[in-house]
């Protein structure tokens, strides 16, 4: 008998997101928290369109633009402004915390326009290595389409960014 693919952990549900009027939906067991966005502070050598660090229950948490996280060049960043000198914070309402695996400490703030809630995962199945896949599938959800994004993906593009913008 051979065994049935085996789904990612915590994929019964997702977690549903707005960025730039685009549908995003993740395992939920990957996502910390759903926290709302705090001054974004710029780090040494760390530009603040691509990232900074957010103060999260009295750590540092670092943030990367989404866009770079969603793949797109660097010189793309800063296209959703961290917002006025004054004031320097993301323009996203909410940051998606998460995990560098499911159950495990938060590692990464992912800015997002809008939380908009979970859907059923059920028959998402994707192999725990999508082979660098940031989308591993897309689904119509209530007549729109959602982009499932590979969590392990986005957190490990977050670690490229900010290594390559350090380096």
């Amino acid at each position: 008998m051979s065994a049935a693919p085996s789904p990612v952990e915590g994929t019964d549900r997702l977690l549903m997101f707005l960025f730039e009027d685009v549908r995003y939906a993740m395992p939920i067991a990957w996502v910390v928290e759903v926290a709302e966005k705090d001054r974004v502070t710029s780090v040494p050598s760390l530009a603040l369109p691509v990232g900074g660090v957010m103060n999260w229950h009295g750590e540092a948490l670092p943030l990367v633009a989404t866009e770079l996280l969603l793949g797109r060049e660097r010189h793309e960043a800063g296209a959703t402004p961290f917002g006025a000198a004054i004031t320097v914070g993301y323009a996203q309402e909410q940051v998606l915390v998460l995990a560098a695996k499911p159950g495990s400490q938060a590692r990464l703030g992912m800015p997002v326009d809008r939380v908009i809630g979970l859907i059923d995962g059920e028959g998402f199945v994707a192999s725990r290595s999508s082979g660098g896949r940031l989308v591993v599938e897309r689904r119509p959800v209530d007549g729109r389409l959602v982009h499932i994004l590979d969590p392990a993906t986005v957190v490990a593009r977050g670690a490229e960014v900010i290594e390559s913008a350090t380096a």
